[in-house]
Order: structure tokens, then C-alpha cells, then sequence
């Protein structure tokens, strides 16, 4: 049920050309280009120079792959490539050939048709985007509400139900949206998909760099936080008291209320983990 006075996002349908050479895309973003780049109007962009380049770098909607490149840390790169690789498969680019530190494709096939859907921008002026191949039955220019969107066609989608990506929610983005993926994500885990078959975001020791780049798997938004802990600091001792210190709220979306992320992260000493499946929460922007 919608609640009244609640403001529901409006999605603009563009289509154009996916790119990838020249570039370093990853699982959950790529460059984009519109045919008809009057539709880019349609959202509130504030940063002139993002506004006028041609190929835009989109940011994929509810999804969250692994981290490549983060103040200098890095996920584990298994998953973080098998994302990519099974994006560019989904959008059809192939031929793909990367530099020497798996950093940029310097050469592919691409610039594939297909759909993009957004409503609105990031803090870094990408489009928000559900990404969809040419064959989806959508038309260019459409200005659509959330429940007339194919989500389940979507690349987010597949991406998530594959087990490839975490869920990650961002308000306002529509509880009916949020509906679709969250059983994918609980099929993907129940049975083991991908990445939640060695997911360790419920706790693990973290008593080095070296756990969150090559040991363990977990939830990205997590992951930053800790590269961020290891940028900052470093001295583990200060573990705790930068953890609690942290000011990023969310809202549980069972219970509609909003509560901060810390105190939903647990934290003893070099333990550390999330308290809840990270589908049950959303982000404020």
C-alpha cells in the first residue's frame, strides 16, 4: 500500500549505446550513450561539464558490486571480475581485452544497444539506472512509474538473482521495487549463488588489510567503511571507536523507522559484522 503525501519517482526511458573501451567499467556501472540527448533534460543535473559529455557513466540501481578500486584497497577480485564479465555478456559486448592490470578494457566490441530507466542523480551526477538489453519492450523517451518498469528484465536483476551482486538500497526508491528483489536475493542465498556462498558480512575477524581484500566476501557499503577505517587510522586499537563514530543512517524497512548504520554493525575487539541481511535495509542518500 502506498502511504498518501508519498512522492513517487518518475522514470525517464532512454534509449542508446552501451561503452566499455577506453574505460573501466564494473559489475554495476558502464558508460552510456543516449540516441536523443534532449531526453538527458529530463533530470536535474547541476554539474554542466557531467550534463554535455556524450557517454555517461551510470551508477545501476538497488545493486552493489564488489569494490576494484577503493583509496586504494580492493574486494576480492574473483567475484568483482565475474560481475563484470557477466554484465558485458548480458549487454552482448564481447571481444574484450584488458590491460595488463585488469584496471581498463583497452579494446571490445561494443557500443550494444539497449534501455536505460532512471529517476534520478547520484552526489557524483551518474544516472541512477535500472540497465536493460535492446530486446525489452520499452520505449525510447517514456516517462513511466515505477510499477510499469520490467524490473525482473532488468540487468540489476539478473545481476542480483545470479548471486553476483549484494542488494543495496538507496530511498526513495519504491518499496514495490525493493518487492521484486527481495526473494531473488533470498533464492540466491538459500541455495548458495555466487557470492553468498562464502559471504562473511555477518562477522568475521578483521585483524589486517589483507582479510577484506583477499579473505573475505561481504557487503561492499561494509567493505568502504573499513577502507575507510584502515585510510583514516589504522591502528586497530581504534577499531571500535571509529565504527561507533560513524554517522550514515538507514531505515529498517520492516519496521519503517530509521536507525544508524553502527548500531547495526558489530563490533568486539577484531570482530566485526552486520547484524542484519542488508536487503531489510535502505540507505539515505
Amino acid at each position: 500500500m502506498i502511504k498518501q503525501g508519498v512522492k513517487m519517482s518518475v522514470y525517464k526511458v532512454i534509449h542508446g549505446h552501451f561503452h566499455v573501451k577506453g574505460y573501466s567499467p564494473d559489475g554495476d556501472s558502464i558508460r552510456f550513450e543516449a540516441d536523443d540527448a534532449v531526453h538527458w533534460e529530463f533530470l536535474n543535473w547541476q554539474n554542466q561539464q557531467k550534463f554535455k559529455a556524450a557517454k555517461k557513466q551510470l551508477r545501476f540501481e538497488a545493486i552493489d558490486a564488489l569494490e576494484t578500486h577503493y583509496l586504494g584497497f580492493h574486494q576480492p577480485q574473483a567475484f568483482a571480475i565475474a560481475a563484470l564479465e557477466t554484465l558485458l555478456a548480458m549487454l552482448e559486448i564481447t571481444a574484450v581485452e584488458y590491460s595488463l592490470g585488469v584496471t581498463r578494457i583497452v579494446s571490445a566490441c561494443d557500443a550494444k544497444p539497449g534501455f536505460i530507466a532512471a529517476a534520478a542523480l547520484d552526489r557524483f551526477h551518474r544516472p541512477v539506472s535500472f540497465v536493460f538489453p535492446d530486446d525489452v519492450d520499452l520505449e525510447d523517451g517514456a516517462e513511466v512509474m515505477a510499477s510499469a518498469l520490467p524490473v525482473e528484465q532488468s540487468v540489476n536483476y539478473r545481476m542480483a538473482e545470479q548471486g553476483l551482486v549484494y542488494p543495496t538500497f538507496y530511498l526513495p526508491l519504491e518499496p514495490e521495487i525493493m518487492a521484486h528483489f527481495k526473494p531473488a536475493i533470498a533464492r540466491a542465498r538459500v541455495t548458495g549463488r555466487g557470492l553468498w556462498a562464502v559471504d562473511r558480512t555477518a562477522g568475521f575477524e578483521f585483524d589486517r588489510p589483507g582479510v577484506i581484500e583477499e579473505d573475505v566476501v561481504i557487503l561492499p557499503k561494509l567493505f568502504r567503511r573499513l577502507a575507510s577505517f584502515l585510510d583514516r587510522r589504522g591502528d586497530f586499537d581504534l577499531l571500535v571507536d571509529y565504527i561507533h563514530a560513524g554517522s550514515d543512517k538507514v531505515r529498517l524497512l520492516d519496521e519503517g523507522h530509521d536507525v544508524w548504520l553502527r548500531d547495526l554493525i558489530h563490533v568486539d575487539e577484531r570482530e566485526v559484522g552486520l547484524l542484519i541481511d542488508p536487503e531489510l535495509i535502505a540507505f539515505h542518500p
